[in-house]
């Protein structure tokens, strides 16, 4: 397993924010789907990729950066540039200190689920491995996943749907 201080982030790019909307109800944890243009007709991804974001600032430990993975959550549709649009699915994340009681925000999710149309993001990859399709359409297909941890998995069945239409 690669440590996220072991990952390659020098060919960062800029994504910048198209839209911003909470899925969950109120009463619940809140998930957002964050839709972002990378213009940058180097980037390309398959389902089942994840990218890095890199949140600028002084952090904890006097780092510079932070740096979190999330998986896209969305199939590829590069335009006639090859720029593209990524989703992600992102559950504004708390830390709760188990001796004093107190609530820390998870600095990447914080920072992505407050991001507004317009804004820059940085990004990094993407990384990790792709989905296989099977050959036969008539296949069974077992996913499992809970949260946010489905993202791979709707990037999967839209490339079904739109890739392999006749899929049983």
């Amino acid at each position: 397993m690669t440590r996220l201080n072991e990952y390659d982030k020098s060919h960062a790019c800029t994504a910048v924010v198209r839209k911003n909307q909470r899925l969950t109800p109120e009463n619940v944890s809140e998930v957002r789907n964050i839709l972002l243009h990378v213009a940058h007709p180097d980037f390309s991804y398959v389902e089942g990729q994840h990218i890095g974001v890199i949140v600028s600032g002084q952090h904890d430990f006097g780092n510079e950066t932070h740096f979190r993975l999330y998986t896209i959550a969305n199939s590829p549709h590069p335009d006639e540039q090859g720029n593209v649009d990524i989703e992600l699915c992102v559950r504004r994340c708390f830390m709760v200190d188990e001796v004093s009681g107190e609530q820390y925000p998870g600095i990447a999710s914080n920072y992505l689920c407050d991001a507004l149309p317009g804004d820059n993001i940085t990004i990094t990859g993407p990384y990790g491995d792709a989905f296989s399709i099977p050959e036969d359409s008539n296949s069974n297909l077992l996913m499992i996943g809970s949260g946010t941890g489905i993202a791979p998995f709707r990037a999967f069945i839209q490339h079904i749907y739109q890739k392999k239409p006749h899929w049983q």
